[in-house]
């Protein structure tokens, strides 16, 4: 259970930013325990406070990045399929993906704030403690919170309301046409224009938005269709490189495995990646 677990609870300080490109073969929830934070997602953007708690299917783009100067807390727990198949087993066509869209934020408050929390915490107990009961309290713990979860989503209105100022709206328009047009050799002036700003401005707010640099992005955003191509076609790695926009398959065979942990060919021939 705890090869495909992780939960951690971290303070960071004022202006922290998350470093690392996340794209990841795991589910992910993030639970914000005080301060605020700018989340983009799957090319929208989140503004979290505390109590807010957003889902992160697998292998989807995300980045928090600060809002303010203050510090603040959160809890972040990563899992694979095996938590839930339980869930499963009781509604085969369950889908977390699913559940959680097209909203993946909840907010919770009162003694649902409280309950979450509780159960949050008995699992970083366990993780840390680590005898033989561990990884089945561990699993438990887990499919008490996705089922909750569910369970408010199912009966409960979602007090979480996204409001975004206009650059921001404006720079979810970049992402998308980005994301749409990966393929092709997109350059920061043509999706600058596509927004109707300078390319110079464009690439400053594109950042304080986003998280990423416009570079990081198209090539992560690359690198995810290829990655969907490589297990769902038969294609040679470099057709797929250059359907993607790169320009020769061993500089794309260079960023893949940067990101990804493993080369193209690993990926497709081993399926623990997926």
């Amino acid at each position: 259970m705890t090869d495909g677990f992780r939960i951690t609870k971290v303070k960071h300080g004022p202006l922290f930013d998350m470093e690392a490109t996340h794209l990841h073969p795991m589910y992910e929830i993030y639970y914000l325990l005080n301060g605020a934070r700018r989340m983009f997602f799957d090319g929208s953007i989140y503004v979290l406070n505390r109590g807010d708690l957003i889902f992160i299917p697998m292998n989807t783009i995300h980045k928090t990045t600060h809002t303010n100067d203050k510090p603040h807390e959160r809890i972040v727990i990563t899992f694979n399929d095996k938590p839930i198949t339980d869930i499963k087993s009781i509604q085969p066509e369950i889908s977390l993906k699913k559940i959680f869209y097209p909203e993946p934020v909840v907010h919770l408050s009162g003694i649902n704030k409280y309950y979450a929390e509780e159960i949050m915490e008995r699992m970083l107990t366990e993780y840390g403690r680590q005898d033989e009961f561990s990884d089945l309290s561990i699993k438990n713990y887990l499919q008490e919170l996705i089922i909750f979860l569910i369970r408010s989503r199912n009966h409960k209105k979602n007090e979480y309301s996204r409001s975004i100022g206009t650059t921001d709206r404006l720079m979810e328009s970049a992402a998308k046409y980005i994301r749409d047009n990966c393929s092709k050799n997109l350059s920061l002036e043509e999706v600058a224009g596509y927004v109707n700003i300078s390319p110079t401005y464009f690439s400053k707010k594109f950042k304080a938005s986003t998280g990423f640099g416009y570079r990081e992005y198209l090539i992560i955003v690359r690198i995810r269709e290829a990655s969907a191509m490589l297990l769902e076609t038969n294609k040679s790695i470099t057709e797929i490189a250059l359907e993607c926009g790169f320009n020769n398959s061993s500089y794309f065979g260079d960023v893949f495995k940067r990101i990804k942990g493993v080369s193209p060919f690993v990926y497709r021939k081993n399926n623990k990646y997926l």
